[in-house]
């Protein structure tokens, strides 16, 4: 035996049946049957775990799924009413979307030394994550760039953003500023 598990007490199979309210043969069967119990000759025992045991195998299955106790909304529904509410879900931060709102209205490519308050390491981050492509190098050899279709979505989501906001009473929170040269 085991000793990690202290024994508890034990039931002659008169006691067991009579707790579970059965016979003292359709215990026996039971115990044999699942193997929660103990043969000592031709007596049978059972430890409180094989009660327990027993008790579980009698249980009826239920017939439908338990109803939740609260009925909650889908928790899509939800996003999709109040996503206005909570900052966009873009990618960038406001200054950085500032920078590409400059980038889409220019037609030449633009280095981190043209556009106010982008520097190499916002550039860097937007050629990684693909907003930008570099079209070639300035004379201080720092990347001359233009914005790609995913840094247009990502302006675009914002704007739906604002568009929303505003038809609920509530300010662009700062994702409209605009940065020039």
């Amino acid at each position: 035996m085991d000793s990690q598990f202290p024994l508890d007490k034990i039931y002659t199979a008169d006691e067991a049946a009579e707790r579970l309210r059965l016979t003292n043969r359709g215990l026996i069967k039971l115990g044999k049957a699942y193997g929660l119990c103990s043969r000592r000759g031709r007596e049978y025992l059972f430890s409180e775990a094989d009660i327990l045991g027993l008790w579980e195998v009698l249980r009826e299955p239920p017939k439908q799924p338990k109803p939740p106790s609260v009925k909650a909304a889908p928790l899509g529904d939800f996003w999709k009413e109040n996503f206005w509410r909570f900052a966009p879900s873009v990618a960038v931060d406001r200054r950085e979307i500032a920078v590409l709102r400059f980038l889409s209205s220019q037609r030449a490519p633009r280095s981190c030394n043209q556009i106010k308050r982008a520097g190499p390491r916002t550039v860097e981050s937007f050629l990684k994550q693909g907003f930008v492509v570099e079209r070639a190098r300035d004379a201080q050899c720092d990347p001359m760039i233009v914005i790609t279709d995913e840094g247009r979505e990502q302006i675009t989501k914002v704007d739906r953003w604002i568009k929303e906001r505003a038809k609920h009473g509530k300010g662009a929170g700062g994702w409209d500023r605009e940065v020039s040269k």
